[in-house]
């Protein structure tokens, strides 16, 4: 019976002596471990809505191994957050050991609960980490946003206030004969592949201090700043009465989709004031329609700045448009106009077209960013006056150039489109009548080209 106790021992002994230094725990209390981060935070995340996942590494700088006897979420069942150790999922898990030397790597999202709070509320929670005797806690801080739900669905006459945001899933319809209006300062945030139909009114005026935003969903890390998650804003045959001023429409697909063709020449849709941006498409693209844009800002999209197609009536005055250092890469001229269009089966349709573009810029990256099409046969009258475009061409009336920045943008990147003090663009415009620009500054005497206007 010695011998067989003696021979497990020294089976033991012989196991210990040769395990790695980083394979033997150690229970010394003095043993710290280190966290990549203290504290782990999320941008504002609408409520119900599953954020993006973070990551919390945790090193252990010691020879020895050390056991974690517990890695859990302070609040347990009852908190906001999720946590992945390992590619476990729970709450908590107990004995999980880090090699010297070595680390372990944390997962965390968090989805939140509703509050039914107009104002974002701020929401806490922390990881406790035990070892040898030891407590550190990890703090993990988000704000959650409680939004108003719509969507599929038909409304009628109505007013969306300010106090909380909107949030569009699937098709919001506003029906013929009915006005959705829009308060200043009011959020419309659209789930993915979400839109907004038109067929009868849109009254969003926000102001110069109070916009009205329209948006995708998600804020949290790339998410910001990605292009085409939601559909658009489409004005429908019909729609008239249009009004969107001091708004700002981004992270979609198309900003403005108009077709809503009728008899008489009167703008149906009246954008003042506006930047579209970041849209995986186009920021307007119109059929047969009646617009007009007044000190608007159109940048980063993907196939069309502006498209306008079988026809219309169109009116441009003190815009900027530019896809230069944009997201995409294009062969098409930024800002198109044509009188016709060609379907898949070779069919064309085609209406006469007119437009005036003036005090406006037109830039990016090909030798020329300006299009205008008669292949319709259609009467095509363009009235195109002191504006920049990028061109090859000589244009009468108008700036032409193809040299780097030639209009004088004071940061292309990250797309500050204002003029620097030095701008070609500025007091070359003519006086149309534009008194403010598209922050509401006011026009001087010699207005600059374009949405902006420079103050010394």
């Amino acid at each position: 019976m010695k011998k067989t106790h003696y021979f497990l021992l020294t089976l033991l002994v012989g196991w210990i002596s040769c395990s790695e230094p980083e394979e033997e725990f150690s229970f010394d209390p003095n043993l710290q471990i280190i966290f990549s981060n203290d504290s782990v935070t999320f941008d504002t995340l609408v409520s119900n809505t599953r954020s993006s996942t973070r990551r919390l590494t945790v090193f252990n700088p010691n020879e020895s191994a050390l056991l974690l006897s517990e890695v859990s979420l302070g609040l347990q069942d009852g908190s906001d957050y999720q946590v992945i150790i390992n590619g476990k999922e729970r709450d908590a898990i107990f004995n999980e050991r880090i090699l010297g030397g070595d680390s372990l790597l944390v997962l965390i999202e968090v989805t939140i609960d509703p509050r039914n709070e107009d104002l974002p509320y701020l929401v806490k929670d922390s990881l406790v980490f035990s070892w040898n005797g030891n407590s550190e806690h990890v703090k993990l801080v988000s704000w959650g946003q409680d939004a108003r739900s719509a969507g599929n669905e038909l409304i009628c006459t109505t007013t969306w206030t300010n106090e909380r945001p909107y949030l569009i899933s699937d098709t919001l319809v506003v029906g013929a004969d009915c006005i959705l209006t829009i308060e200043k300062g009011t959020n419309i945030f659209f789930e993915n592949d979400a839109a907004l139909f038109v067929q009868g009114s849109l009254i969003a005026n926000g102001d110069s201090s109070e916009h009205i935003i329209f948006r995708n969903s998600r804020f949290d890390g790339i998410y910001d700043e990605v292009p085409g998650q939601w559909n658009g804003i489409f004005f429908l045959e019909g729609s008239d009465g249009n009004e969107l001023s001091f708004t700002e429409i981004f992270n979609g697909r198309i900003g403005l989709r108009v077709g809503s063709p009728d008899e008489d020449n009167e703008p149906d849709v009246v954008v003042n004031n506006t930047r579209i941006f970041n849209m995986s498409e186009a920021g307007i693209l119109a059929f047969t329609s009646d617009m007009e844009v007044t000190n608007t800002l159109i940048y980063n999209c993907g196939t069309y700045l502006a498209g306008h197609f079988i026809g219309g009536n169109y009116t441009y005055r003190h815009c900027t448009f530019s896809n230069d250092l944009s997201f995409f890469v294009s062969d098409q001229p930024a800002v198109q106009f044509a009188d016709n269009i060609v379907l898949d089966n070779n069919e064309i349709l085609s209406a006469d077209l007119f437009f005036s573009i003036s005090n406006s810029i037109i830039w990016g990256r090909s030798d020329e960013e300006l299009l205008v099409s008669s292949g319709g046969g259609r009467d095509v009258v363009g009235l195109i006056t002191t504006n920049i475009i990028r061109s090859e061409q000589e244009l009468t009336g108008n700036f032409t150039s193809v040299d780097f920045n030639f209009p004088g943008f004071r940061n292309e990147f990250p797309f500050d489109y204002a003029l620097d003090s030095l701008a070609f663009a500025r007091d070359k415009g003519s006086n149309i009548g534009v008194l403010n620009d598209i922050d509401d500054t006011v026009r001087d005497d010699l207005p600059d080209i374009g949405a902006f206007e420079s103050v010394d």
